[in-house]
């Protein structure tokens, strides 16, 4: 029996996503098996056959989500996943116990659309509203504006390009942006409301 503190199929499956870049972009739920598989074979294959279970690693993924941390957002079509700003911190903590992450693989040109993307929120006029004044003087357009996304966009679509975001300002680092996308996060449907949006 493994000792308590030993990585779960979870902690796996968060190291596999990070190891294939999921803390800055969206992964291939089979790509992400076949990772899984290669760091845990004996825990992430067929019960006959030497092969990545994908069903091992959707129910591996389904854990990784409790009812109030999300590690883990999909696309709507389920196909994808990435790593919450959560989520990366448990991979990075997991990849730090194991002692075997892979280097990062940090491509210059994600690196500069994604720092461009983050630089362009902390110059938005909300952003320093919120910096002298919190949230009292920012709505629901205020921060769709910010984030790239229509106010009309469903709920879950707006709260996944939030948390994105959130997940990307984690990775390189920006601590204030993450603490203001983290509150967006938690405030978007009482600002959507308050913006009579449904």
């Amino acid at each position: 029996m493994p000792p308590a503190d030993a990585p779960t199929l979870g902690d796996y499956v968060l190291l596999a996503l990070l190891n294939l870049g999921g803390d800055a972009a969206m992964v291939d739920i089979e790509d992400l098996a076949a990772e899984a598989f290669r760091l845990a074979p004996q825990r992430f294959r067929w019960r006959k056959y030497d092969y990545p279970s994908l069903e091992t690693v959707r129910l591996a993924l389904k854990n990784a989500n409790t009812r109030t941390v999300s590690m883990v957002l999909s696309t709507p079509e389920g196909h994808e996943r990435m790593l919450t700003a959560q989520g990366a911190q448990r991979a990075r903590t997991v990849a730090a116990q194991l002692g075997s992450m892979s280097e990062s693989r940090d491509d210059e040109a994600l690196r500069r659309r994604t720092n461009a993307e983050l630089a362009r929120v902390e110059a938005h006029p909300a952003y320093a509203r919120w910096r002298a004044h919190g949230w009292s003087e920012l709505d629901a357009v205020d921060l769709a504006d910010m984030v790239r996304c229509p106010v009309s966009t469903p709920r879950g679509a707006f709260l996944s390009r939030v948390q994105r975001m959130e997940a990307e300002a984690a990775r390189w680092q920006r601590v204030e942006l993450k603490e203001f996308l983290t509150e967006a996060a938690e405030r978007l449907p009482r600002l959507l409301a308050d913006a009579g949006v449904r």
